[in-house]
Order: C-alpha cells, then sequence, then structure tokens
C-alpha cells in the first residue's frame, strides 16, 4: 500500500485495476482505494481532483471509528431468539407492503447486514443479533422494501421514510456498529 499526505491525514492506498469502463473510488477499512480500468493512467490526478472528498471520508470514517468504541453489542440475544425475531418481523412487514418472499438465509456476511434477490430471498447476517432492536427491525425493513423496489432509487427511500423517518441516522448507527461488530474479538 502507498501512502499519500492529505491535510493533517495520512492517507493509505492502493490501485486495483480491473475490467471497468470508468474509474472510482472506495474507502475501505480507513483505506482509499482507486478501482481503474486496465488502461487508465492518470491516478495521482484523478486522486488530486478529489482531494476534498478523500478528506471528508476519511475524516467521517475516523469520526465513526471512535463512536463504534462507545456503542455496546448485545451478547444476551441468542441465535435462535434473533432467528425468531427475524422471521416474525419478516412476515410482519412483507405483509405490510403487501408482498411476499420465499425464504430468509441466515449466514454470517464480510460486507453487509442483509440482502434481498430478485428470487425473493431474503438474507440477514447473523452479526446483527449483537445490535439494537431498533437496527434489527430497521434492516429487515430495508430489505423487505427491495422486494416493491429492487435498487436503492428515489421511490426505494420514499418506502423506507414511510416507516423509519429518521432512515439516514439508522444508517449511519448501522456503519459504526459494523466497525464495533468488526473490532469485537468475542463474536
Amino acid at each position: 500500500m502507498k501512502t499519500l499526505q492529505i491535510y493533517d491525514l495520512e492517507v493509505k492506498y492502493e490501485i486495483v485495476t480491473r475490467k471497468v469502463k470508468y474509474w472510482r473510488l472506495e474507502i475501505k477499512n480507513g483505506n482509499l482505494i482507486l478501482i481503474s480500468p486496465p488502461n487508465f493512467s492518470n491516478h495521482q490526478k484523478i486522486i488530486e481532483t478529489h482531494r476534498e472528498w478523500i478528506y471528508k471520508k476519511l475524516k467521517s470514517f475516523e469520526t465513526s471509528k471512535k463512536e463504534a468504541s462507545l456503542r455496546e453489542l448485545n451478547f444476551e440475544r441468542n441465535e435462535e431468539e434473533f432467528k425468531q425475531n427475524v422471521l416474525y418481523f419478516t412476515a410482519k412487514f412483507s405483509n405490510e407492503l403487501n408482498v411476499t418472499f420465499n425464504r430468509v438465509y441466515f449466514k454470517k456476511m464480510k460486507s453487509r447486514w442483509g440482502s434481498c434477490s430478485s428470487r425473493k430471498n431474503i438474507s440477514i447476517n447473523l452479526y446483527l443479533r449483537y445490535l439494537p432492536q431498533n437496527l434489527i427491525e430497521y434492516v429487515i425493513f430495508h430489505e423487505i422494501a427491495h422486494l416493491v423496489e429492487l435498487n436503492h432509487s428515489k421511490n426505494f427511500w420514499n418506502i423506507i421514510s414511510s416507516k423509519f423517518s429518521n432512515y439516514k441516522d439508522l444508517e449511519k448507527e448501522l456503519s459504526i456498529y459494523w466497525l464495533a461488530v468488526k473490532d469485537n474479538e468475542n463474536i
């Protein structure tokens, strides 16, 4: 990994070449990743042009990391209780939104709290069990809403805000808890 200085931050970054049409920047675990097409060579210009965005994102990550250290995970909820809780709210929310799903899968995921497939299957991250109940319910509703709108369009967020008007705060909390879960060796 290479490093560069942006104001008061030492930024670790890597350049990843993939078969993509356009370059993009990602922040993962506090590091910058520049994903670029095979024949792209002007990486430094991209980084320089997006210096403010990079700085803002990394500062936000630092803040979230500090916040994560203040969050308490719920180790009292066992896996069976958690699964029953998820199944209850999956049925409840699918009824509210007048949609049907096929199956609910539970698995440990490395990069998301849940997902919804085009085949109407819901997958829920087992690590979600350590989070507060309101976040569990939010994630379930989020995935069920994808049965109405499979993408993150404006219509999708309208569905979300109909039940969770504070969804932006909840999304931020989920990011913070993600770091708390990742930092906890007991899991």
